[in-house]
């Protein structure tokens, strides 16, 4: 199976759906659009001379073991979307994107954060809300430059809740699919794994995150994010299409 080619038209691009399946049960292969992102940034103060009364700020988190994740405050110019989803309707066939990666130093994977987006393939449709009830996040070793499906090191799956789901924005004026003038909302994810993974250094491993939703009626798409080596995969019907962006991810200790 082919996917059709996609062409960058200057604020937007368009995706197709490979044409012999319905509309039901088929996903998305990409989305695109030029856009600037800005942040708020907060500022907190306090006063009094008594410090002992004075609260005492949480230690800030470890870094990352490494991040892919797209800063909401920079001006990114490209937001890339794939299909990663399961829907649970009769007949509608899994999607499921995949990034490589490898750790400079070997470290523990405790979480994962990663970043997506929902859409809705009608013209001049609104943000949807949200619709996956679950997602599932797994870590495979590699195998001849693709992940180990029948070895995974580790899956979990977790709901919305788990997953800390949080609206990042919505933006409006993109295509979704063949849709035109549609508004994403753009979401924001980190999920504590079942059992933190242990990785080696300058291995290469894969990671993969599919939402689970009731049908392809409102598309979630895992978001590039910064370059790696411009690789990720999509797999759908068992057969693998070879993209040229990296997925929005971070692996946190």
């Amino acid at each position: 199976m082919t996917f059709p080619t996609l062409t960058s038209v200057s604020s937007a691009c368009t995706f197709a759906c490979e044409p012999s399946r319905a509309a039901s049960s088929r996903p998305f292969v990409r989305l695109c659009s030029l856009v600037a992102l800005t942040a708020l940034a907060t500022l907190v103060g306090c006063g009094g001379n008594n410090h002992d009364d004075e609260p005492v700020a949480p230690a800030p988190p470890p870094p990352p073991l490494r991040t892919q994740l797209v800063a909401s405050g920079s001006n990114t110019n490209l937001i890339e979307a794939r299909t990663s989803q399961a829907p649970t309707a009769v007949g509608a066939e899994p999607s499921t994107v995949y990034d490589d990666f490898r750790l400079a130093s070997a470290g523990t994977v405790a979480s994962v954060s990663w970043q997506g987006i929902y859409c809705v393939q009608a013209n001049n449709a609104p943000a949807p809300s949200p619709t996956a009830t679950q997602f599932i996040i797994v870590l495979y070793p590699d195998s001849a430059g693709r992940p180990n499906l029948a070895a995974p090191l580790a899956t979990t799956t977790v709901t919305p809740g788990g997953a800390n789901q949080a609206l990042e924005r919505n933006v409006g004026g993109l295509s979704c699919g063949s849709a035109a003038n549609t508004t994403w909302a753009l979401y924001n994810y980190r999920a504590t794994l079942a059992a933190p993974v242990n990785l080696a250094a300058n291995t290469t491993y894969w990671v993969s995150v599919q939402a689970v939703t009731p049908s392809y009626d409102v598309y979630w798409g895992f978001r590039a994010g910064t370059t790696d080596n411009s690789l990720s995969l999509l797999r759908f019907l068992g057969i693998y299409d070879t993209l040229t962006f990296d997925r929005a991810f971070a692996l946190n200790p």
